[in-house]
């Protein structure tokens, strides 16, 4: 064992970005759902009942349409949400967003190259889905897609090139622009209509919404990390204090990878 007697900066302690990223959300008023076993309610087949904020302020539950079916599973660097194809296995995390006309969310997540991961994050009401509109963020293999249903935004980007593992993808959204960055890749970015989202809106993961059917939206990854800033436009920054809290997120993913 090597002992150092000095005192070390915090990105050299082995915990220091979870740290440093954790504070950062408290104080921006995010919330962070963490794949550490820790945070999860589990039932004896290893399902996932809730799924709680870092903070303890809020849990994730289930859609109606997942019975059972959300399983936790250990990887490389902690655990997270089985997603399978075709299956529903989503959580909702409730009325996380009084105003969606701007916020940012992020997801770490592992998918197999040859399997797509499709829905990933869903910003949605709390009803059945109907033919209200609402805005997702999707894996299709090669490339990643954030659209809103009202075919008001959208953007459709190439996945960065050269990552194995551990993606994550941050998108951005403020009124009518959307930036997306894929795995400390470039910032592509995009105008549009803003899409007149539900007001309050939720935070689903895995799925769209709790509609029994769209199983062709429904992939294979695992979900590690679920990040939302309410009122945050990371990639678009208003503030100083915007940008900041991307350069907290962008070293916790580099120091996980």
């Amino acid at each position: 064992m090597i002992r150092v007697e000095d005192d070390l900066p915090g990105a050299a302690l082995l915990d220091g970005s979870s740290a440093d990223l954790a504070a950062s959300m408290a104080a921006a008023g995010g919330l962070w759902l963490h794949g550490d076993a820790r945070h999860l309610r589990l039932d004896a087949e290893g399902a996932v009942l809730g799924w709680r904020t870092t903070d303890g302020s809020l849990e994730a539950q289930p859609t109606k349409p997942n019975e059972g079916h959300g399983r936790w599973v250990q990887t490389d660097t902690g655990g997270g949400l089985q997603c399978q194809t075709g299956v529903h296995c989503g959580l909702v995390l409730p009325g996380v967003l009084d105003r969606a006309e701007r916020f940012s969310m992020a997801v770490l997540y592992r998918s197999d190259p040859e399997v797509e991961g499709r829905t990933l994050l869903t910003i949605n009401g709390e009803g059945d889905g109907g033919s209200a509109p609402y805005l997702f963020l999707a894996d299709y293999g090669d490339k990643l897609l954030v659209k809103d249903t009202s075919e008001g935004l959208s953007l459709e980007v190439p996945k960065t090139p050269g990552v194995d593992g551990l993606h994550c993808v941050l998108v951005s959204i403020d009124r009518g622009q959307i930036a997306l960055q894929d795995s400390a890749g470039p910032v592509h970015r995009g105008e549009g209509v803003a899409p007149a989202l539900p007001k309050p809106a939720s935070l689903f993961i895995g799925v769209r919404s709790h509609r029994g059917g769209l199983q062709k939206t429904l992939g294979e990854a695992v979900i590690e990390d679920v990040l939302i800033w309410p009122g945050k436009s990371l990639l678009l920054p208003q503030t100083p204090a915007d940008d900041a809290q991307r350069v907290k997120l962008a070293r916790y993913y580099l120091w996980r990878r």
